[in-house]
Formats: C-alpha cells, structure tokens, sequence
C-alpha cells in the first residue's frame, strides 16, 4: 500500500472534519458546564485525540472501554422470554444469525459451532421487525437460555466495578460515533437497574435515537434538531467508523485482575494485516497533523466547510476512492466488506444484493461495482425510500 496516499486522505479529507467536531465539541461541553468526558474505546479514539489538542480548558477527559455488547449483554438476564431479551440488541434493518449470537454473548468459535449444529448460517439475515417472531432466533435463545443468563449475570456485577473505578459518577458527557441511541439508552437503563444516579449527556457525529431516551443527546453532523445531513452521511458510516478506529479489539465485556476490573478485547481484526494497520495509522497521523496545524493558526474555518472534502468522497467517490477501501471491512457477527470484493457478473443476485445491503458504505460498494460515472449517490437515496 501507497501510505502517502492514506496520509494525504487524512490530512486532507479527514482531518478538517475531525478538526470540526473537536471544536464543536469544546465548545458545547464547555457552555453545558461539564468537567469530565468519557470517549467510548474504539470509535472515541480520534475523537479524544483531536479533542485533547483543541482543549485549552480544565475539561478533563478519559478513554473508556464499553461497546454495544459490553452495555448490553449485562441487562439480557433481566428480561423476560425471547422476545424481551431483543430489547437491547441494536435496531437495524437486518439483522444476521452471527449479530444475535454475538449479542447473547458467544464468541466466534461458538458462534460456528452453533450454527453448524443448529443448521443455520451465520450470514442468513431477518429484518430486525420479523426477529421476534423467527423459529431459528427463537430456538437460539430456547436451548442457550441458562448459558446467556448466566454469563449475562457476571458482566452485571462487572460493569458495576467498572462504572465505579473509572468514575463515571455525578455529571459527566460521553462521547462516542452515534447514530442509533443504543450505548446510551443502555447505559442509562443499566444505571437505573442498580439505582444509581443519572446525570450524564452524550455527545456524537450524528445521533438520532430509536426509542426515547431519559438523558440528552447531541449531535455535531445531525441530531432532532437538525436533520437534513443525516441521509447524506448515512450512505458511508463505515468510513467514518473505520476512520475514527483505535487498532484494537472490540470491547466484549469485562473480567476481574486482582483487584481491578479490565476490558476483555476481542481480537483485533486487522491484527494479522500489517498493511492496513500501517494505512490506518498514516490516515490518523495525517487527520492530526492538519488538527494542529489549523488549532496553531486559530483559523475559524466554518463547520460547512470543514466537513465538505469527506462528504464528497463518500458521497460521489471516485474508482481511485474506492480502491484506498477494497480491503477494509467491519466486523459484526460477519463481514461486511466496503467495496464489491469481485466483479458483477460472479455476483448471484441474493449474494449481491445482500452484500450491497450490509456495505458500509453503499455508493462506494456501487461505484467499485459497476464503475462508470453515475449518479450513485441518487440510487441511494431512491433505494432508502
């Protein structure tokens, strides 16, 4: 891999965006008068970054270790049958057999076992409003019950340790990438399930929560007051997960070192690809090398303008966009590949169409696709109504 071309990215493209937010976020946590703010592992990682260089007040701030599972699968035990236990799994379109048994709790090993056993295939996906009412899902749940009780059980205690030590206590804002509400909607449930106080606010790219939430959100990209960019970052919030990403594994609960309680990381998924980390690294050298740069020279560039160079690359990226991305993926139960991964007449249309479906980010998928200038952003925006 060409690393200039990741640091160029970065500092290009990137980095005004991530320069905008950290601003924003100063300012909005300093007007709300908070004193300490948690960055969320993984997705907070730049964001603490850039943060840290623009802040010039007493705001302290801290990285933290919580992703959906670990936020999650503390509260399944509580509920009542397969249907309540869903209540926490996050709120997507589709949602695979590998996602929902990731979300129980197994890990990947597990998670082959029993789709072989069961007869099912990790990828297989429902739509999110179907799931309650799925066999399969349902007898996942039916023959694992006392297993996801009981694991779920342990993290409660866990995360309540952890909670304490890193003193997430009194009024504090949490920061993290956003979208859907669910890390925040379960930590706030979490809290009122141990009768602990709730006095935090969360702080995001974007955030517009599925269910109500007690506590407040707000968003630097989109939030309820100010919705019309959201369809326009939707279509590649892969990229700007992947952008924002420490290079470690996901946070997938909690486990007890002598006295302390520590994150329990997943493998990281590029840890054997040497060539990713080293492109990951040059775009975030890069995004805040321009942070510096621009906080060193007070220049008081408008948010519309700072967020323009990575929203034309998602939006209307070109074939050499694309292929920057051809070997990047997220990683959720399965796969999911940001670009066409072989050319369009190998594709089956199921295959097609549900690779299409759980790409990150759908205009590059359809570019790296077909290739000739179209208006793919358009499609998109046809296919979403």
């Amino acid at each position: 891999m060409d690393n200039n071309r990741y640091y160029d990215f970065g500092y290009s493209r990137f980095g005004p965006f991530l320069f905008g937010f950290a601003r924003w976020l100063k300012k909005e946590l300093t007007e709300r008068g908070f004193q300490k703010v948690f960055f969320f592992s993984r997705d907070g990682f730049m964001q603490q970054q850039a943060f840290d260089v623009v802040n010039d007040t007493d705001i302290v701030s801290k990285y933290v270790f919580f992703s959906r599972k670990s936020l999650s699968q503390p509260l399944i035990h509580r509920a009542s049958g397969f249907e309540g236990s869903l209540e926490y799994l996050a709120k997507e379109r589709y949602i695979s057999f590998g996602k929902l048994l990731e979300y129980y709790g197994f890990d990947e090993q597990e998670r082959e076992q029993l789709s072989a056993k069961g007869g099912f295939t990790l990828e297989d996906a429902v739509l999110y409003e179907n799931l309650k009412d799925n066999a399969v899902a349902a007898q996942i749940y039916a023959e694992n019950k006392a297993l996801i009780n009981e694991r779920s059980a342990e993290q409660d205690a866990l995360l309540e340790t952890y909670l304490e030590q890193v003193g997430m206590k009194g009024k504090f804002a949490i920061v993290d990438i956003g979208w859907h509400g669910t890390m925040q909607r379960n930590l706030e449930t979490y809290y009122r399930s141990r009768g602990l106080d709730i006095d935090f606010e969360g702080f995001y790219i974007g955030i517009l929560p599925n269910t109500p939430l007690a506590t407040q959100t707000h968003g630097y990209i989109y939030d309820e007051t100010h919705l019309k960019k959201r369809k326009q970052i939707s279509c590649f919030l892969g990229i700007c997960e992947r952008l924002l990403q420490s290079t470690e594994g996901s946070s997938a609960g909690y486990y007890a070192s002598g006295d302390k309680v520590v994150p329990r990381l997943l493998p990281y998924e590029y840890a054997n690809d040497e060539d990713a980390i080293k492109a990951i690294q040059a775009w975030q050298s890069g995004a805040l090398d321009y942070v510096k740069n621009v906080k060193a020279t007070e220049a008081d560039a408008l948010d519309s303008a700072l967020i323009k160079p990575l929203f034309r690359f998602g939006k209307r990226p070109s074939l050499e966009d694309t292929k920057l991305f051809t070997s990047f993926y997220n990683l959720d139960g399965t796969k999911a590949y940001y670009t066409a991964q072989k050319p369009l007449f190998r594709y089956r249309m199921k295959e097609l169409k549900h690779a299409l479906a759980d790409s990150p980010w759908k205009t590059g998928f359809m570019k790296s696709l077909l290739k000739i200038p179209f208006p793919y952003y358009g499609i998109y925006c046809l296919m979403k109504k």
